[in-house]
């Protein structure tokens, strides 16, 4: 059945999915290559596909197939490809005829310089972004009979992105696309099946295999996974119910071939495990390697560096610089919220500059505001892992004897493995952190094993100061870590808890439907909401000073809130809603793009880690080209201009001193407004004023780690906003998660061979 007109509004849209209304009133759902809000909005289409009744909004059509009536060229050169308007393309169009532009555009693109308004940098742009869009859309044509949406098109298009002959690499090998992030075994195999692959072929077994072992040591964070629950999950995967001896027979194959490793009785895939192995080599090494004392008089520097900080270490404190002192080669220094680390790391970096100087001295961290943190505590230059990494990338090694790693709770096995391979082999590692908090994204958790298995020498601190008595954040903090329930209901500085409760609920659920509860939780979310935004307000108003003031980090870091889950009314996605009216209303320019609309000064957070456009602010100031640096997911910055004829946004990330270039294209996919964050997301941040809202719809993610790793997050307030049950759940309910990883085995076995 065909049906036109033209698309009035686009309701919603994700991954290529859009429902859609067009002009009269008439509903439309469906798929498409081209399902773009920005550029569909307003165009004339001609669908084909059925009526269908929707359970909750009513008759729509849901169309298998859209099409774009008129010249298809003029939507694509006007609303897909950069840089060029509409006035120029009707020229164009006019002066060539649409076939003969097309064939200029691919054959001929040099000679568009011959007309009037076109110049090297605009034909680089519509050159570059219509052979982009041509080769994307040949792909997702192809991938289309297999419903994959434009958002994964994008993404395999961009993995493969220098792959010659892509379409006819994937359909020789469908399985290669479970590479792609966001893209599962099951849709490669649908197409591998539909290309004629056997189903017990060696070649879909192996591919299951590797697709999974990858997917469940990310996800689960775990680089070890037991053999026989593996299999199970592999057999269940391919639909297997008598044939788990061929995916035996597959493994064991895999293991031979060094693709997977056997490791305490667990399967770790090779990536894993040179990583793992690899850090567990360098600590064994460290461990064994000792040099002579720093300072003969260990106490009279204590002594000294104490007068002239006007503080008094504490004994745990003194512990580990004479430990460091002592000759050690590597050393972690652990410690729960309030005990100090910070001020014990600057006494030992201080100790450390007497031997080396202070340029031989660099700290790190996974993310920008914790580099920029440690560099303000200690005084030592800092820089992120990454961008140390990439300022070093054409050296063999750092160029550093003193190397300290701060918030090492953070860093994954692959991440620290980076780290480790650009140390000298005399070079001093500090490990700090708090393994309080929770684990990395990514499989391994290096801090836990190395406090486990004392891999290097820990000294950890447990003793609390507290300024006063009306502070008393660290302390709950460490009663949630304990699982112990604080004393949260008294009058602190730093602490405060408004209790938004439902009367008698617990005999009120017992007694409703399944969606009267659901009704009655909706209607108080909301009210939790509400409470919420009052409670920002007034420090939203001193966030906006700041930001007046030109105080772009102090803006950034005013004000957090933080919530445990993405979804639902007080999940990231709406409270960023929300809140972005109150950050930021009245805003002078905007593009919507995906969930939000993105606008000038908005808060944003960059979520993927990608090579990007970007320029140091002085280069940028100066109109100089951009160059590529790596960007990484969860870096904060501000969005300072927009350009509409370019269109092109640009983002300023002030701890990590780069402006990053965006397309409007790229806006959705690279980019999340951030007055909302959820906890993990917020892992080695740290904010002025930290609200979290408290609801039993979240449950599923209360515990004490993540509470704990929330409440930190605050500096000077923490304010916690909902349900007085659900909070003394959240505060007593212990994480009882264990990672299993190839460190932690291979230190056992150690561990056992010399008891």
């Amino acid at each position: 059945m065909k049906l036109s007109g033209k698309i009035e509004r686009i309701l919603f849209e994700k991954d290529g999915f859009i429902v859609a209304r067009l002009e009269g009133g008439t509903k439309i759902s469906g798929t498409s290559p081209m399902a773009q809000s920005e550029a569909l909005q307003g165009q004339e289409v001609e669908l084909s596909g059925e009526w269908r009744e929707h359970p909750k909004f009513g008759p729509q059509f849901v169309f298998d197939n859209l099409e774009i009536k008129g010249s298809e060229l003029y939507f694509y050169l006007t609303k897909v490809v950069k840089g060029v308007g509409s006035k120029l393309v009707k020229r164009l169009i006019s002066h060539y005829g649409e076939e003969e532009l097309l064939r200029i555009l691919d054959e001929e693109p040099q000679k568009l310089l011959e007309f009037k308004g076109i110049k090297e940098k605009k034909l680089s742009q519509i050159t570059g972004s219509w052979q982009q869009y041509k080769d994307m859309r040949d792909l997702a044509m192809f991938l289309a009979p297999y419903r994959v949406g434009q958002s994964i098109v994008a993404e395999i298009y961009r993995t493969f992105v220098d792959r010659e002959n892509l379409i006819e690499a994937i359909r020789e090998n469908p399985y290669m696309i479970t590479r792609v992030k966001g893209v599962g075994f099951k849709r490669a195999d649908e197409m591998a099946r539909s290309m004629g692959i056997d189903p017990k072929s060696p070649f879909r077994i192996e591919a299951a295999i590797n697709y999974l072992m990858r997917e469940i040591s990310e996800r689960q964070g775990s680089s070890a996974i037991e053999r026989e629950p593996f299999i199970d999950a592999v057999c269940e995967e391919l639909g297997f119910t008598g044939e788990r001896e061929a995916v035996e027979s597959v493994v064991e194959e895999l293991v031979q071939r060094q693709v997977l490793y056997r490791v305490g009785g667990d399967l770790a895939h090779s990536y894993y495990f040179g990583a793992e192995k690899a850090i567990f080599d360098f600590f064994r090494q460290k461990g064994a390697s000792r040099g002579e004392p720093v300072v003969e008089d260990i106490e009279r520097f204590i002594a000294e560096e104490e007068q002239r900080a006007g503080f008094v270490l504490g004994e745990q404190q003194r512990e580990a610089v004479a430990l460091l002192n002592s000759g050690v080669r590597a050393m972690a220094l652990v410690g729960y919220a309030g005990t100090g680390k910070s001020t014990t790391a600057k006494m030992m970096l201080r100790l450390l500059e007497r031997r080396y100087g202070y340029d031989a001295i660099v700290t790190t961290a996974l993310s920008g505001i914790a580099s920029q943190r440690i560099h303000e505590t200690t005084g030592y230059r800092s820089a992120t892992i990454q961008s140390l990494l990439a300022a070093h990338k054409d050296k063999d090694l750092f160029p550093y004897d003193v190397v300290l790693l701060d918030e090492a709770s953070m860093v994954n096995s692959a991440i620290f493995f980076q780290l480790l391979s650009k140390l000298k082999e005399e070079a001093t590692l500090l490990v700090i952190g708090d393994d309080g908090q929770l684990p990395p994204i990514g499989a391994g958790n290096v801090l836990a094993d190395i406090v486990k298995y004392e891999l290097i020498p820990v000294v950890k601190l447990t003793t609390i100061y507290r300024q006063n008595e009306e502070q008393a954040l660290t302390l709950i903090a460490d009663s949630i870590r304990r699982a112990r329930l604080p004393e949260y209901k008294r009058g602190y500085a730093d602490f405060r808890f408004v209790d938004l409760s439902i009367p008698d609920y617990f005999s009120k659920k017992n007694s409703l439907s399944q969606n009267e509860k659901r009704e009655l939780r909706e209607a108080h979310n909301t009210k939790i909401l509400e409470r919420l935004k009052s409670e920002a307000v007034p420090y939203i108003v001193e966030a906006r000073e700041r930001l007046d003031a030109k105080d772009v980090r102090g803006y950034l870091t005013h004000l957090q809130v933080i919530t445990p889950m993405k979804g639902g009314i007080l999940g990231s996605e709406e409270l960023n809603r929300r809140l972005q009216a109150l950050f930021n209303p009245n805003p002078k320019q905007s593009v919507k793009r995906g969930l939000y609309s993105f606008c000038l000064y908005d808060k944003v957070v960059h979520t993927k880690n990608e090579n990007m456009p970007s320029y140091s602010p002085e280069a940028f100031k100066k109109g100089h080209e951009a160059v590529e640096q790596r960007i990484f997911n969860g870096m904060i910055g501000l969005i300072f201009r927009i350009d509409p004829e370019e269109e092109e946004c640009y983002v300023y990330y002030p701890n990590e001193e780069t402006v990053v270039k965006y397309g409007f294209d790229m806006l959705g996919e690279y980019l999340s407004l951030a007055y909302a964050l959820t906890i993990h997301k917020t892992q080695g941040m740290e904010y002025e004023t930290v609200i979290i809202p408290m609801s039993y719809s979240h449950y599923i993610m209360h515990n004490t780690k993540l509470l704990y790793t929330a409440v930190t997050r605050a500096k000077k307030m923490c304010i916690v906003v909902g349900e007085e049950s659900a909070f003394k759940s959240a505060c007593q309910r212990a994480d009882t998660t264990v990672r299993r990883t190839v460190l932690g085995h291979l230190a056992a076995g150690i561990t056992a061979a010399t008891k």
